[in-house]
């Protein structure tokens, strides 16, 4: 580089973008690329639907809300332990891993809520 801030050397713009291998620059088979991940995804959503519809044949609205409920009283658990904990400028070792186990239960359930809803959303499974 000079002083400036500038590259030395030369620097030629094509019609091909020159990140692109010449392979992918190539409309046929840029056309196969895109038809083959399309075939894929129908194959995953296929495969999808399946396992998690024989796995989990008890996931509908009642199961799902009932999760929804389980991650919302461990969440006020986890906070509720922080609040008694937060009376103590030292809490005692106890309360913290208490808080440790409420946390990591809360996270866990949530997670897994997460996932249920991402399940559904992609409609692997057929709610009634």
């Amino acid at each position: 580089m000079t002083g400036g801030g500038k590259i030395i050397g030369e620097y030629s713009k094509g019609k091909v973008d020159k990140l692109l291998t010449a392979d992918a620059a190539d409309s046929s088979r840029s056309q196969r690329i895109r038809h083959f991940l399309e075939n894929m995804d129908a194959a995953i959503l296929e495969a999808n639907c399946e396992v998690i519809g024989r796995e989990l044949p008890n996931l509908n609205r009642q199961s799902i809300l009932r999760m929804a409920v389980r991650v919302a009283e461990l969440r006020a658990d986890y906070i509720r332990a922080g609040l008694s904990a937060s009376e103590a400028r030292h809490p005692d070792p106890k309360a913290v891993a208490e808080l440790a186990r409420l946390r990591s239960a809360y996270e866990e359930m949530l997670a897994v809520y997460e996932a249920a809803e991402r399940v559904i959303e992609r409609g692997y499974v057929k709610l009634e």
